[in-house]
């Protein structure tokens, strides 16, 4: 965050530490990850960065040909490895795709080297964002059929069993189905700076 953008929002400079300068978007696809993290990223005064569209620049192909070409398994490393690189910097907001939790050594470098922030919403909401979408490789049928809203939701209510407990794991969390953008940008841009003043106020007394 820039020293004046630190002064004007009440921040003194000398707390905002790098560890916390890294603002990791988490959530399961559709929960408004794209759309909320540039609007953040502004209001902080941070660059943002969508870790997927990362991910697709360096490969050279879409994360479902990915999928499909390489598997998962592959897919993941790609998502640790373009971690490795962003966490050596700071003043960031993170798009992360909805699956990158799942992997252990990816969820270790996430929580120790910035804030990570869930994006949550009910299955319901979720399935009713994503009927329509063909870029999500795991929200697809066996054979890669498309699905209907009412099986995009059972399968989006397993896969977010699994995940909940690291989501829930995030330092912050905001519901994003209840509130407009403008008003969900504002309570997280409050909630990080508030959570950056404690915990380096914290780290700076032991």
């Amino acid at each position: 965050m820039p020293s004046n953008q630190v002064k004007q929002r009440g921040i003194e400079p000398s707390v905002v530490n790098k560890e916390y300068t890294l603002i990791f978007l988490t959530g399961f696809s559709g929960s408004g990850k794209s759309t909320i993290g540039p609007l953040l990223a502004n209001s902080l005064g941070y660059e943002f960065i969508d870790l997927d569209q990362s991910i697709e620049q360096r490969a050279g192909k879409t994360i479902t040909r990915i999928f499909a070409e390489n598997g998962e398994e592959y897919f993941r490393g790609l998502e640790l490895h373009a971690l490795l690189g962003l966490v050596e910097q700071n003043n960031l907001v993170i798009s992360l795709g909805g699956g990158v939790l799942e992997n252990d050594e990816s969820y270790a470098l996430i929580q120790k080297s910035g804030t990570m922030v869930y994006l949550k919403s009910p299955s319901r909401t979720l399935a009713r964002r994503l009927c329509n979408k063909t870029d999500r490789p795991l929200l697809k049928g066996d054979k890669g059929q498309k699905l209907s809203r009412e099986e995009i939701e059972d399968k989006i209510t397993t896969i977010l069993a699994r995940r909940e407990p690291r989501y829930k794991s995030a330092d912050i969390t905001v519901e994003t189905d209840i509130k407009r953008i403008g008003s969900t940008v504002e309570e997280l841009t409050r909630k990080i700076e508030r959570y950056v003043r404690n915990a380096s106020a914290t780290a700076s007394d032991q």
